[in-house]
């Protein structure tokens, strides 16, 4: 059943990314690029570690890379905006 549903998802994320390319979107892009992170960061993570004793910076490590992702779209916007 999740399976299916897993699927199904995926199927309608790519029919809208394709939906996106068509139209020469910027967010084509930013998926596309997001995708690629993503599946080599799965290639690196894929055996979970094992802490005997958990580091005092890995709670807040997504709270970190959530600030720094949105500081670097941020700076993208930036340089890229539309006038």
């Amino acid at each position: 059943m999740w399976a299916s549903l897993i699927t199904l998802a995926l199927l309608a994320c790519l029919v809208l990314w394709l939906r996106a390319w068509q139209r020469g979107s910027r967010l084509a892009l930013g998926l596309a690029i997001g995708a690629g992170l993503a599946l080599l960061g799965g290639l690196f993570l894929q055996s979970r570690p094992v802490f005997d004793h958990m580091p005092v910076w890995v709670p807040a490590l997504p709270f970190a890379i959530v600030a720094l992702t949105l500081f670097g779209f941020g700076a993208l916007a930036w340089f890229w905006g539309e006038d």
